[in-house]
């Protein structure tokens, strides 16, 4: 199975914007705009993983303010019309895992509105914790 690789979001915006939009449209509850998720790639406090140029993920790591212990947040997830065959990008969570042990983050993360989603998160291994689902990766070394 091929893994996702890291993209450049100024290569990959003109397909990666409209899946964004979608997201947005159909949860209305979320307030980013594209532009803010095209901002934090360009300044490096997010990262662009694309596959085959029809899945990807926008990560960050965020570091909890009380223990100082590090998750790796796939912040956004898509797919093109032509992508939606097969596996989801949430299918390559070893990729994810991988990714979070190399920045020493002691979790991977994901947040959603969508309960359907939430079964595939819970399907991979992680679990509910205040609408985000949480996959505990052991201490950071």
């Amino acid at each position: 199975m091929t893994e996702p690789i890291f993209s450049d979001v100024r290569v990959e915006w003109d397909w990666i914007k409209p899946q964004i939009e979608a997201i947005l449209k159909d949860q209305p509850e979320l307030t980013y705009r594209p532009e803010d998720v095209y901002a934090n790639c360009i300044n490096g406090s997010a990262r662009l993983a694309t596959l085959d140029k029809n899945k990807f993920a926008i990560i960050e790591v965020l570091t909890d303010i009380f223990t100082q212990k590090k998750s790796l947040n796939i912040w956004i997830a898509g797919v093109t019309e032509e992508g939606k065959s097969g596996a989801t990008i949430l299918s390559y969570t070893g990729f994810f895992e991988k990714v979070a042990r190399e920045c020493e983050c002691s979790y991977l993360e994901c947040s959603t509105t969508k309960v359907s989603l939430g079964r595939l998160y819970s399907s991979i291994g992680m679990t509910l914790k205040l609408q985000t689902y949480v996959k505990d990766l052991g201490e950071a070394s």
